[in-house]
């Protein structure tokens, strides 16, 4: 059911990884970006926001907060496993692989390589900073207009 929390969350975490995803541009290097790069952050923080930061308002600041940072993660989780997905697929259209789970158990060393990549202090201070701000906002708006 559609409420304000959902839509808070929904808008509040689409800032946050349209925010991330110009600030991980720089670390993709001589690879080239994804095309659905920017709509794979956008729409993953999206849904983050409305199936589980938004459901979770009224609870208090200190939820609201733990919210927040769990939906960041859920955001980096969610990226980070889609863009693997992807790198799976192109891999294995190549041949790469001796079969099926051999193909999917590299995702999760895809998965690795793309965290080690994307890490750095700045990118962590921004996603959990950005996660509490977004889990604050998101509670305040879900119990200002129920």
């Amino acid at each position: 059911m559609p409420t304000f929390g959902r839509l808070a969350g929904a808008i509040s975490f689409g800032i946050l990884a349209g925010i991330l995803s110009v600030l991980l541009l720089p670390f993709f290097g001589d690879s080239p970006v994804p095309k659905f790069w920017f709509a794979l952050c956008g729409g993953v923080g999206v849904l983050t926001g409305w199936i589980f930061a938004g459901p979770r308002t009224g609870q208090g600041t200190g939820v609201a907060i733990g919210t927040g940072l769990s939906s960041a993660a859920l955001l980096a989780f969610w990226v980070i496993f889609a863009l693997s997905g992807h790198e799976m697929v192109r891999a294995s259209m190549r041949g790469r692989y001796d079969g099926p789970m051999d193909a999917v158990i590299s995702t999760f060393g895809i998965m690795v390589d793309y965290a080690a990549q994307f890490y750095a202090p700045l990118t962590l201070i921004v996603l959990l900073g950005g996660g509490i701000v977004a889990g604050v906002l998101t509670d305040a708006l879900g119990k200002r207009y129920r």
